[in-house]
């Protein structure tokens, strides 16, 4: 029979959880933004743009594709299926 977790042990691993999380939600962004950041090269090509708008757009679509190369956007539908298939608590009570 298993003896349930103490608390201050579950407590001890949440920096960690919190950073795994933050971490998931910061290389999901990039990966998002480096697929939308190409929309504004567009505008500001469109609108003529200064030459430093479309360099710093440029910029921060490489840094967004450094960081967000790890994440699997399958991840994401699983994680949506996953909460629309969940109980919200409501019905418990």
């Amino acid at each position: 029979m298993s003896r349930p977790e103490p608390a201050l042990q579950r407590l001890g691993r949440l920096p960690a959880l919190v950073f795994g999380q933050v971490v998931t939600a910061v290389e999901a962004a990039a990966f998002w933004g480096s697929i939308l950041l190409p929309l504004g090269y567009l505008a500001a090509l469109a609108l003529d743009g200064p030459l430093v708008v479309i360099v710093a757009l440029i910029g921060a679509n490489i840094a967004c594709l450094l960081v967000g190369h790890r994440h699997q956007p399958r991840i994401d539908a699983d994680v949506l299926a996953s909460m629309a298939t969940e109980p919200t608590g409501e019905a418990d009570r």
